[in-house]
């Protein structure tokens, strides 16, 4: 299925997709957010950005000529542990996509005028996360969840840490990070990996430093934490969140199955419920985030400002239930079935693959064949979803955030409903 090589520090990992026509490419760096130093919130985001802006042999335009202009896709983004910047292309175009690529990340051009303009850009962009009061009621509850770390701080970062930073502390972090010694590249399609290895020694130097990445793990969480931030809008939003798993626990997959069960599509509990039974919202949703030592099962719903009460007592309801009863084998085997069919689904398109390979590479130091996914997902019981949940949805270490035109007793009145499931 793939092939692991060192190309001068780097780790390239290759898996030939035959009879397609396209092709994936990710170069992906173990740095994000976490460590950043507290005055340059925001610098990996930032970079990530002016990388765009042009490099040594291709300005702006040409990066989204050469690959968008010849019917492909480019993009990036920016997360707590890691950064990515990834194209899908057609196959001939192999050669080009990665050279451009491995410029824009090893020769960025960051030309004090592209900063200044691109500076405007991401404050622009912190305004429209903070008036999206989905995204808004997200980074209340991680700062809920992870006071005085690194992970409860905003990706993007911040007005006041955005808006000092300069060309040097950009170069500074680029030239301490950006090694090959910390970089993935992976490539999924049909190409020759002879060829592709080649092209990448070409652009590596092979002077690689290490890189030293340093993990500041999050104090425990205690207590029930409530956070109401009052807006005028139509709809309100409300997140409920518990601290979870790391991805090194041997309990990602078990945590991935609950997740499907509770919130992961609309045959899920908390949607089957809390919509469809009563009718308290269009969506709701589960998302599972796991760190390298830390993690979140996080609830996210729109809805009412008046139902936001009645909805939080019927999420509560389903937790405590999944706690103190066991599932059904049907309802089991149907959430095994969702998951394995998501990721055999994603396997089978060289993007999916691509991303596949990298981020489990990255986070995991292997790569779980499909087989070995499944002997897993297969072995999963219905006592381990129960003893996971009673670990996880602890109601006397629980964040809630809403968001929206609220009255401030509505967070008195949460508070008292999850006295009652203690």
């Amino acid at each position: 299925m793939y092939e692991i090589t060192n190309i001068n520090g780097a780790t390239f990992i290759f898996s030939p997709f035959r009879d397609v026509e396209t092709a994936s490419l990710g170069v992906f760096l173990r740095v994000g957010s976490r460590f950043e130093k507290a005055s340059l919130r925001g610098i990996s985001h930032f970079l990530e950005h002016m990388v765009f802006k042009g490099s040594k042999h291709y300005s702006y335009k040409e990066i989204k000529q050469e690959i968008e202009g010849r019917g492909g896709a480019l993009n990036a983004f920016t997360s707590q542990e890691s950064t990515a910047y990834y194209a899908h292309f057609l196959n001939k175009n192999m050669g080009l996509a990665l050279d451009i690529l491995l410029d824009m990340v090893f020769y960025p051009e960051l030309s004090e005028h592209e900063i200044k303009k691109e500076k405007r850009v991401i404050l622009e962009e912190i305004k429209m996360y903070n008036d999206l009061p989905s995204s808004r009621a997200v980074s209340l509850i991680d700062k809920l969840l992870w006071p005085e770390n690194s992970l409860g701080e905003e990706v993007i970062g911040s007005f006041s840490t955005v808006g000092k930073m300069q060309k040097n502390d950009l170069s500074g972090f680029k030239n301490t990070y950006y090694e090959p010694s910390n970089i993935i590249i992976s490539c999924s399609g049909h190409a020759e990996k002879t060829m592709v290895e080649n092209l990448l020694k070409g652009k590596i130097a092979k002077n690689s430093q290490a890189v030293n990445l340093k993990y500041i793990a999050p104090e425990a969480l205690r207590g029930v934490h409530v956070k109401i931030e009052n807006k005028k809008l139509e709809q309100s939003h409300l997140c409920i969140g518990f601290r979870s798993i790391s991805y090194l626990n041997n309990q990602r997959f078990i945590v991935e199955v609950l997740n499907t069960i509770l919130g992961g599509n609309m045959s899920s509990r908390l949607f089957e419920e809390v919509r469809e039974k009563k009718a308290l919202c269009y969506e709701i949703s589960t998302d599972v985030r796991k760190y390298r030592d830390s993690g979140a099962f996080v609830i996210h719903a729109g809805l009412d400002k008046t139902k936001i009460t009645v909805a939080a007592s019927s999420i509560f309801k389903e937790l405590a239930k999944i706690k103190s009863q066991k599932i059904s084998d049907k309802e089991l085997t149907r959430s095994k079935d969702y998951i394995l069919g998501q990721i055999t689904m994603a396997l089978e398109r060289p993007q999916g693959r691509m991303f596949y390979l990298a981020e489990s590479f990255l986070s995991l130091g292997k790569i779980y064949s499909l087989g070995e996914i499944k002997k897993e997902i297969e072995k999963i019981n219905a006592d381990d979803i129960r003893n996971l949940a009673q670990e996880i949805f602890t109601f006397n270490n629980i964040c809630v955030s809403c968001v929206g035109d609220i009255e401030e007793r509505v967070g008195k009145i949460i508070k008292n409903k999850i006295a009652f499931f203690n």
